[in-house]
């Protein structure tokens, strides 16, 4: 079976590009409802959670199996993710009036594996009202913006990571050594491409008749 990385969709284009940009860098991507069974994802080798238009102190949310985030993998939580994540695991978020929209500076607060080969401070692309505003006790702040938004986590013994803001796009300028430096993290090999995708899909195809 195909090593893959499973993207949940929370309502958003962000899970398809997100899903696209992983793709560019070699990994195989599979886009999935936040509400799939553990067994569905039981194969995955990591877990996106992706932005999404929702406040999650909203009572019209997406339906989220919140079973996924004891499975033994690593997940990255996005925008949305971010914030769900830093609710999940006991913080707060709260819509302080001082939400972000656009380019914004990010400052390194302490070290995360997504930070490897990334300086700071560097650009980054927000897009939020709400803010985590108390971070969980088993996690550690690993950065933050200019305006001091608890823009990055990490959970302190295990590979769950949450990012504010977008490395999705390319106003933030490091976002894809971020995803890179996750794919690593899932030990997943940057060798899928679309014509491998097919090469292999006939193959199979092929003994399957």
């Amino acid at each position: 079976m195909q090593d893959f990385i499973a993207v949940l969709d929370f309502g958003s284009q962000y899970a398809h590009l997100i899903s696209k940009r992983i793709r560019h860098i070699g990994a195989y991507t599979k886009i999935f409802s936040p509400s799939s069974s553990e067994a569905t994802l039981a194969e995955a080798k990591g877990i996106v959670l992706s932005g999404g238009p929702a406040s999650v102190n909203s009572s019209n949310v997406p339906k989220f199996n919140s079973k996924l985030l004891e499975l033994d993998k690593p997940i990255l939580g996005l925008c949305y993710g971010h914030q769900l994540i830093a609710q999940s695991f006991g913080g707060s978020i709260s819509n302080t009036g001082k939400g972000e929209f656009g380019k914004t500076i990010l400052e390194q607060k302490s070290y995360s594996p997504l930070w490897e080969n990334i300086s700071f401070p560097n650009q980054v692309w927000m897009s939020h009202q709400d803010s985590a505003t108390k971070c969980p006790k088993e996690f550690d702040v690993t950065a933050e913006t200019e305006n001091g938004i608890l823009a990055a986590m990490k959970h302190r013994q295990r590979p769950i990571f949450t990012l504010q803001f977008h490395p999705e796009v390319t106003d933030t300028t490091h976002g894809k050594i971020m995803l890179k430096n996750f794919v690593n993290a899932c030990g997943v090999s940057s060798t899928w491409s679309m014509g491998t995708f097919i090469d292999v899909t006939i193959h199979r195809l092929s003994n399957e008749v």
